[in-house]
């Protein structure tokens, strides 16, 4: 029987930086516990910002055919998502952002069709991963907003793991606790996943 399937969003548009290394440990950790984890780089992919052209109000699908095309089908089918992103301007990256905006299919879904995905009633955990050179709280709380919203779109239920102050390129695998919280934290949701 196939393990729990977890998405992993690698947000950063920089391959080997620090949430990219957050982002492996966590689903090493999964792996490692049985889970199939399918990786996304919304900075390799090919698809258009939302237009706010109303398409999906009526339907609960988008009418722009491309590279998120699969992504709805995976939230769909996904048990838990492991997100990682750096934060840019109080925020997670445009790449991230544009992904996040074209799940304004799933909430017209959930809000304006009443057709929740969770209307199975399981769980979708949610692990947040990220990196900040700064310690501003309201760049954190910012941040931690817009993932809860776009989670929200699908009833997923938020758990972060955030390291402030660290600036440099892979500076987090110096970081004394950052990589094995984050395999933890990846295996913990593994396992949890299998019993729910």
């Amino acid at each position: 029987m196939a393990g729990p399937l977890i998405v992993a969003i690698a947000g950063s548009p920089r391959r080997g930086g620090n949430t990219d290394l957050l982002l492996e440990a966590a689903a090493q950790g999964a792996l490692e516990e049985g889970a199939q984890v399918e990786v996304l780089r919304p900075s390799e992919m090919q698809f258009s910002p939302c237009l706010h052209c109303g398409g999906c109000a009526t339907t609960g699908v988008c009418v722009l055919h491309d590279e998120m095309e699969p992504v709805y089908g995976l939230i769909e089918r996904l048990d838990g998502m492991i997100l990682a992103s750096p934060v840019y301007f109080a925020n997670v990256t445009a790449q991230v952002k544009a992904l996040i905006d074209r799940a304004q299919a799933l909430w017209a879904r959930k809000y304006l069709l009443h057709q929740p995905l969770s209307a199975d009633g399981k769980p979708r955990p949610v692990l947040f991963l990220s990196a900040l050179g700064s310690d501003a709280r309201s760049h954190i709380t910012s941040t931690r907003a817009t993932v809860k919203a776009f989670i929200d779109s699908f009833d997923g239920q938020y758990e972060e793991l955030i390291f402030p102050r660290v600036e440099q390129a892979a500076e987090i695998a110096d970081h004394w606790t950052a990589l094995p919280q984050a395999h933890a934290a990846g295996a913990e949701l593994a396992v949890r996943l299998k019993i729910m």
